[in-house]
């Protein structure tokens, strides 16, 4: 069965995104366009640290030190907008102490649910420390098996932050990204800490989760009334958010989607009737080496293919894993 757990941490003080601020933060996101289409791109790295990536159900798993103890196996999800998320099992391991409680939820604000917050003193990866991090409790789902936690977004503010699927490799780096050229970089809004780049669809436009730990390509049950497929959506599996649960229908487009410069030729779409938003999974992602910069908002997609396929799922497939990530050039 297919399914997809995207977490997304939500505070208990910010209110559900509603779609009269969706809208404006579309209306950002294209001045943003607008005024970026001069110049070329420019990527300034120095000191990279890299750990290898290791990809299983379409997810990336990373090994981590936590206060001086593992090494422990945590997924990076782009879609989980908090610093980091830790298992039961590794807070009975670490003997951590609850420091508090917030609400995590998804996009689409519905049952919101409590967690428990709590600090590491240190965290490590790629050779990296990062310290006094809270974290919030997390119950991995069939699709995460045996993994100790979840590295989210934030977490990788300071840094240039690239996950390398090709090459399996996560890299961090000091520098910067700067565009004035939609070919391979694009700008993002982060409403909760997650990156959303705009796509095109046909003659529409939407918001798109760029979520690491999302499945395929997602679209919006109520975006997808007036747009063509090559035949009716039929059903495919289920999906699961932290807070929801949802059946997922899937068909391929008639169209192709243009992103940085790449083309996504009549990709298979997956259809939710839950989240408000596109999400750009895992599959797609495959294709690619991406880059963020959560200073300038900011990311880069490098493929050694210009066109992209995006398969539909063979019957049987397991879990976000009907397209394995191709090999490096």
């Amino acid at each position: 069965m297919l399914t997809t757990p995207i977490m997304y941490p939500r505070s208990g003080l910010m209110p559900p995104i509603q779609r009269v601020a969706r809208l404006l933060q579309i209306l950002c996101l294209c001045v943003f366009v607008f005024i970026s289409q001069r110049g070329t791109p420019l990527f300034a790295q120095a000191g990279s640290h890299a750990t290898p990536l290791e990809i299983h159900n379409g997810l990336t798993f990373v090994q981590v030190m936590i206060n001086g103890k593992g090494p422990f196996r945590f997924i990076v999800d782009t879609g989980t907008g908090g610093d980091a998320l830790v298992s039961p099992e590794l807070v009975a391991k670490l003997g951590l102490a609850s420091v508090g409680e917030t609400e995590a939820g998804d996009p689409s604000g519905l049952n919101p649910q409590k967690v428990l917050v709590y600090e590491l003193a240190s965290l490590k990866v790629a050779g990296l420390e990062f310290t006094k991090i809270l974290v919030t409790g997390h119950e991995p789902g069939p699709r995460e098996g045996a993994s100790d936690g979840v590295l989210g977004f934030r977490l990788f503010r300071d840094y240039l932050f690239t996950l390398d699927y090709p090459a399996k490799q996560l890299i961090l780096s000091k520098g910067e990204l700067t565009s004035d050229d939609q070919k391979s970089v694009l700008p993002f809004i982060m409403p909760d800490s997650i990156p959303l780049i705009e796509l095109q669809v046909e003659n529409k436009r939407i918001c798109a989760h760029i979520d690491s730990g999302g499945a395929g390509l997602s679209l919006p049950e109520d975006f997808v009334r007036d747009i063509r497929f090559v035949s009716d959506p039929v059903v495919i599996g289920r999906g699961r958010t932290v807070s929801n649960d949802f059946v997922i229908k899937g068909a391929r487009l008639a169209s192709d989607i243009q992103i940085a410069g790449y083309t996504l030729s009549h990709p298979f779409i997956e259809i939710n009737s839950v989240l408000p938003d596109a999400n750009f999974g895992a599959i797609p992602l495959r294709h690619f080496a991406v880059t963020f910069d959560q200073k300038n908002k900011l990311v880069r997609f490098v493929s050694k293919d210009r066109i992209v396929t995006i398969s539909s799922p063979p019957r049987g497939a397991a879990p976000g894993q009907y397209d394995e990530p191709p090999s490096a050039p």
